[in-house]
């Protein structure tokens, strides 16, 4: 698919190229042939009046001969600044009236006349004028254009493959991504259905067994169901960001929002016996939507919770500066190793998968943050170090602010 993506856009811009150089330098050579068929009729016009080379002409350039006839046809008068024979001059003078037209061309051998006949009171002149150098000088002219064609469409065939190639990358990223995320989220899909398909049977198996007898099977059932809307919920957010759904944005009171979270994580924190500590700014407004702020703060403060082991500490801290206002979660968890960090974003990434079930995260917690960051134009660092803790940092402009 993406051999044949690259071979389009190689074709499409040297097809592009070729219409449009076809265009310039036909322009260019029909332009010259109009300009030297136009020039040429002035002269022969000039001759034909003054019955001689004006001056504005250099006599070197311009080679012509003219017959004067009487009204019979019979030639009374003659002058040439070319060697040309007697009888090759009535041969072209008898072609030229034999054409029955007084402004033409006619070939005699090798040279190439344009002609004029013009009524005088003796009868009429005849002026050729020769324009077998005009003839020659568009043949350099033809081959230089097919040259710097030929040159320029191979340039353009080279840098259009170079091009062609950087484009696509992202392209092929993408969809890689996006055949990834579709293979994930089957996957996390197909589990708690899995375990719902386990658990429905055994409850079938055992049709004489009361509800209460089974609690246990249908707790299961519940809980993959819960499991399974959550990450439904989760796949439609990102859905929805990926669209660039406009949300709706007010003024909130951060430090409030801070305040509540804060309070419904105490109970979390008490049962791993982790010290959960909040340092507020009192009466900080900003500009955003309060529902997103929340869920980026409860996702990052869950993972906090999450891997920090028993008798850890957590901070969640809101400072001011004159430009942004920065909002900080620290943990002294498992921490991220490096190589991990650049990637913890990325859709159903998880630094240790054989770990995921027992967490009961999907991957897509800190992708959902990355969109609502983005959303209210901030920007979030992660700074980490493997048993030592993780500080995950949030800068949201002053400009937001109210």
């Amino acid at each position: 698919m993406f051999r044949k993506l690259k071979i389009k856009f190689i074709m499409t811009n040297v097809v592009s190229l070729s219409v449009v150089l076809l265009i310039i330098f036909s322009g260019i050579y029909f332009s010259m042939k109009y300009f030297m068929k136009f020039q040429a009729d002035i002269i022969l016009n000039t001759i034909a009046r003054d019955e001689q080379l004006s001056s504005d002409y250099n006599p070197s350039l311009v080679r012509f001969f003219f017959i004067k006839v009487d009204p019979s046809g019979k030639t009374i008068g003659f002058d040439s600044d070319i060697n040309i024979a007697e009888n090759d001059i009535e041969t072209l003078k008898d072609m030229a009236f034999k054409s029955n037209i007084t402004n033409g061309n006619v070939t005699k051998n090798n040279l190439k006349f344009k002609f004029i006949i013009v009524p005088k009171e003796y009868g009429s002149i005849l002026v050729f004028l020769d324009y077998s150098v005009e003839v020659e000088m568009t043949k350099p002219l033809l081959f230089i254009s097919a040259f710097i064609c030929l040159i320029t469409l191979t340039l353009v065939f080279i840098i259009s493959i170079f091009l062609a190639n950087k484009s696509i990358q992202p392209i092929k990223k993408s969809w890689e991504k996006q055949a990834a995320f579709i293979a994930d989220a089957s996957h996390e899909l197909r589990t708690p259905l899995a375990v719902v398909t386990s658990n429905l049977e055994i409850v079938m198996e055992n049709e004489t067994e009361t509800v209460g007898s089974q609690k246990k099977w249908f707790g299961n059932i519940h809980s993959e169901l819960e499991r399974m809307k959550k990450l439904v919920d989760d796949l439609l957010f990102l859905a929805r960001a990926d669209a660039e759904d406009e949300i709706p944005k007010d003024y909130f009171d951060l430090s409030r929002l801070l305040f509540k979270i804060y309070d419904s994580f105490i109970p979390l924190a008490k049962k791993k016996d982790l010290s959960l500590i909040l340092d507020n700014k009192d009466n900080i407004t900003l500009y955003g939507n309060e529902f997103q702020i929340k869920q980026l703060v409860t996702i990052l403060l869950d993972n906090a919770i999450k891997y920090t082991d028993y008798g850890g500490k957590i901070e969640l801290k809101l400072e001011v500066s004159a430009s942004v206002y920065r909002l900080s979660i620290k943990d002294t968890g498992e921490g991220i190793p490096k190589e991990h960090i650049d990637k913890i974003f990325d859709r159903f990434y998880r630094v240790d998968k054989s770990r995921s079930r027992t967490y009961g995260g999907s991957g897509l917690g800190l992708a959902i943050a990355k969109c609502i960051i983005n959303e209210h134009k901030g920007t979030i660092n992660i700074i980490s170090e493997v048993d030592k803790g993780t500080e995950v940092v949030i800068f949201f402009p002053v400009g937001l602010s109210k």
